[in-house]
C-alpha cells in the first residue's frame, strides 16, 4: 500500500512517497511503512479496539466492543513468518450478565507471566449498584495449557454503599511493585493487592467534587510510589499526583490547572521521559481558530520540593487548518532516540486523523511530522495512544474505517536506507 508520507525539509514537512523518520542513525535516512494488521467486525469478531500492549514474544493484546456475545472481548494479534497476523479471540464478554464484565475499555495491563488485566465499563453484582444497572469489574485473563486463557473477576465496584469505592471505570489499571493494581473508577482512586486469599481492594482517594468530576486518563506510577492523573473539572481540566503518607492515607496535590490558552480538557495519561511528564489536551492551545481549541502536547517538570518548575506546551494543534491534525486522543509514547508519537482523533487530508511524530532541537524546540494520515480506507479516528516495540515499530488502532468499517489494527516499521 503506497501511503501519504511526509517528510521534513529544513524543518518544513514536505508531502512525498516516503516519510522521513525521526532522528535517524549517522549516514541513514529512516521511513516509516504503514500496513494494516488487521480489520476488525468480520465474522465472530469484535469493532472498535482499544490500546494495544505487547508480550515478550511479540503478540498483541487487546480489548473491543461487540464480539459474539455482544459484551466486548480480549483479543490477542500474533505474528507470522509470513508478516501476516492472526487473531485469536481469548474471552467474550456477555451483555448484561452480572456474573461477568460487560463493555471492556482501556489498555490492558499486562505482567511478566503474561497475564492480562482490565476494566469493565459495566456488568459485575456489585450490591450497591443502582437498581436496573451495572457497575462494572476489575478483571484478569491468564494463560493456560494448550493455549487455553482464563476469565475471573477480581473486583466489583459498587461493593460499598453509595457506590463508595467507584463505579463506571473508564480506564485499565496500572500495574505497580509486588503485582498491585492502581486505578480510578469516577471519583475514586482505587488499589487491589494480590494475596494467598484472593485480592484486596484498598480505596486511596476521593476527590472531593461534588460529583462534577472526572478522572480522564490512567493513573501513572513514578519511582516513589507516587501517582499521576488528569481530572476534567472546573473550567479546563488539571493534572494531580497522589501521594502516599503514613498511616495509608494518601494526599493530593494539585500539580496544574489549565486554561485554555495552554490547553483544556486532559485526557488519556501521562508518560515519564527524562525526568518530565507528558502528556496532551483534546481541546485549547493558541494556534487553532475553532471553538475551544484543537488541542495541544505538554511537558512538567517538578523540581525541589514537588513543585511543578516548568510548565511548557510544545505543540498546539490547528494552526495549519488541520491539515496535520486536531484534538489528540491520548497518551504519547517515546522510541529509544527520545522521539515523541502520538494519534490524533481529526484532522488530516481526509479529516480521519493522523499519526503524528515529534523531536526535540538542540535548542529545546521540537519538531512536527505527520506520518501517516488516514483515509478510511486504512481506518478512520485512531482512538488509542501508540505502542512501540525494542525495534521502534509502531502500533496502535483506530475506531472506524476499515476493510468492515468497523476499525483497524496498523503498524507503522521504520525502513532505514542508506544516503
Amino acid at each position: 500500500m503506497v501511503c501519504r508520507k511526509i517528510c521534513w525539509s529544513l524543518g518544513i514537512p514536505l508531502i512525498l512517497t516516503v516519510v522521513c523518520g525521526l532522528s535517524p542513525p549517522p549516514g541513514a535516512q529512516a521511513q516509516y511503512q504503514f500496513q494494516i494488521i488487521h480489520s476488525f467486525g468480520g465474522p465472530g469478531d469484535g469493532v472498535s479496539a482499544d490500546g494495544l500492549v505487547m508480550d515478550g514474544a511479540g503478540n498483541l493484546y487487546g480489548v473491543s466492543d461487540g464480539g459474539p456475545d455482544d459484551g466486548g472481548t480480549v483479543f490477542e494479534l500474533s505474528p507470522s513468518a509470513n508478516g501476516q497476523w492472526t487473531e485469536a479471540i481469548l474471552h467474550n464478554f456477555p451483555d448484561g450478565d452480572p456474573s461477568d464484565g460487560s463493555g471492556p475499555i482501556g489498555r490492558l495491563a499486562i505482567d511478566e507471566a503474561g497475564n492480562l488485566y482490565g476494566v469493565t465499563v459495566f456488568g459485575g453484582d456489585g450490591q450497591y449498584c443502582y437498581e436496573g444497572d451495572t457497575c462494572g469489574t476489575v478483571y484478569e485473563v491468564s494463560p493456560g495449557a494448550n493455549g487455553e486463557w482464563t476469565e475471573s473477576i477480581l473486583y466489583n465496584f459498587c461493593s460499598l454503599p453509595d457506590c463508595a469505592d467507584g463505579i463506571h471505570p473508564l480506564y485499565a489499571p496500572t500495574l505497580g511493585p509486588g503485582g498491585s493494581l492502581y486505578g480510578a473508577a469516577g471519583q475514586i482512586a482505587f488499589q487491589l493487592m494480590p494475596g494467598s486469599n484472593g485480592w484486596t481492594y484498598n480505596l486511596l482517594y476521593t476527590f472531593s467534587c461534588n460529583g462534577e468530576c472526572a478522572v480522564t486518563s490512567y493513573l501513572t506510577l513514578d519511582g516513589k510510589g507516587n501517582l499521576y492523573g488528569e481530572e476534567n473539572w472546573e473550567c479546563c481540566g488539571r493534572v494531580f499526583a497522589l501521594e502516599p503518607g503514613q498511616n495509608g492515607l494518601w494526599t493530593e496535590v494539585d500539580i496544574l490547572d489549565f486554561s485554555g490558552l495552554n490547553g483544556s480538557q486532559p485526557i488519556g495519561g501521562l508518560t515519564f521521559h527524562g525526568g518530565g511528564l507528558y502528556g496532551v489536551t483534546k481541546f485549547g492551545g493558541s494556534k487553532c481558530a475553532n471553538v475551544g481549541g484543537c488541542g495541544t502536547v505538554f511537558e512538567l517538570t517538578r523540581g525541589e520540593g514537588n513543585n511543578i518548575v516548568n510548565e511548557q506546551v510544545i505543540w498546539s494543534f490547528g494552526g495549519d487548518g488541520g491539515a496535520q491534525g486536531i484534538n489528540p486522543s491520548t497518551w504519547v509514547a517515546f522510541n529509544k532516540q527520545g522521539d515523541l508519537f502520538g494519534v490524533t482523533g481529526l484532522g488530516g487530508d481526509g479529516e480521519n486523523g493522523v499519526v503524528y511524530g515529534m523531536r526535540q532541537r538542540p535548542n529545546g524546540t521540537w519538531e512536527y511530522a505527520v506520518l501517516h494520515a488516514f483515509d478510511g480506507a486504512d481506518g478512520v479516528d485512531p482512538n488509542a495512544g501508540l505502542l512501540i516495540d525494542s525495534k521502534g515499530n509502531l502500533y496502535g488502532t483506530t475506531g472506524a474505517g476499515g476493510q468492515y468499517g468497523y476499525g483497524v489494527a496498523f503498524e507503522l516499521s521504520p525502513v532505514t536506507q542508506a544516503n
